[in-house]
């Protein structure tokens, strides 16, 4: 993600999001919900209006209370974690 210091951007948070989601599935866990910090989670909210509408809404992999099928959960202790 982003340098020390540095806030990462929300490619990054979703890339980070998908990776985390995809390690649990492989070591046979459940993946059901990401706990984001209001920052982050506003970040990829306005990432993704800034992507405009897409014609088929299904396709839409971030809504406003679901990222790759995950429940969003805000939290401002951890910034970034799929469980």
């Amino acid at each position: 993600m982003a340098e020390r210091g540095e806030s990462p951007r929300a490619e990054e948070l979703l890339a980070e999001i998908w990776r985390q989601r995809l390690s649990r599935l492989e070591a046979g866990k459940a993946a059901t919900s990401v706990v984001l910090s209001m920052e982050n989670y506003r970040k990829i909210q306005r990432y993704h209006a800034a992507l405009g509408e897409l014609p088929d809404s299904e396709a839409d992999y971030i809504s406003r209370y679901r990222i790759f099928d995950l429940s969003v959960f805000i939290d401002n202790q951890r910034g970034c974690v799929v469980e």
